[in-house]
Order: C-alpha cells, then structure tokens, then sequence
C-alpha cells in the first residue's frame, strides 16, 4: 500500500510504481468518484486500445527492403519448401 499527502492546493501525487503498473502518464485524464464505501474512486478515461493484427503490427516493417513484401514472403515459403524435400530425401 502507498501513502501520499493531500497538498494545500487539494492535489495528490499517484506513485511512481502505482502509475508504472497502470500505465498513467503525465495529461493523461482520469474521472473521480466517490463509491458506495466513502472511497476515492479514480479511473483513467484513456479510449480501450483495440489489440492490433499481425497486418497492423507489420505495416512498413518492410519498406526499406529492395523487393516487395510479397516477393518476401514467397521466397521464405521458396526457402521453406526445399528445406522440407531436403529433409525429406534425408540430405
């Protein structure tokens, strides 16, 4: 549990390890309340991040590359064929 102190101008300070594991970072909004139990409520109102695909996670990964994303990904699976016939034939 963290203890901090209410300022003159009525201000508190979140510790550090509190907004690290919240992610809270400096003008990020957050609503207060006052629950059922005489508890200050605070609550961030950052929008819920929509987890990124595989395509949004990669968009650009390959932009400075001399051949197309496409061309890449066919001579991985190129590569990846004659790994297995290799294998197969017991080279």
């Amino acid at each position: 549990m963290a203890i901090t102190v209410v300022s003159t101008r009525g201000q508190v300070v979140i510790p550090v390890e509190i907004r690290k594991k919240l992610n809270i970072k400096e003008g990020d909004v957050l609503s207060v309340h006052i629950d059922e139990g005489g508890r200050i409520v605070l609550k961030s109102q950052r929008k819920k991040q929509v987890k990124k695909g595989i395509v949004e996670k990669t968009a650009g990964l390959l932009s400075d590359m001399e051949m197309s994303g496409m061309e890449y990904v066919e001579s991985i699976r190129r590569n990846q064929s004659i790994s297995n016939i290799k294998q197969r034939a017991g080279r």
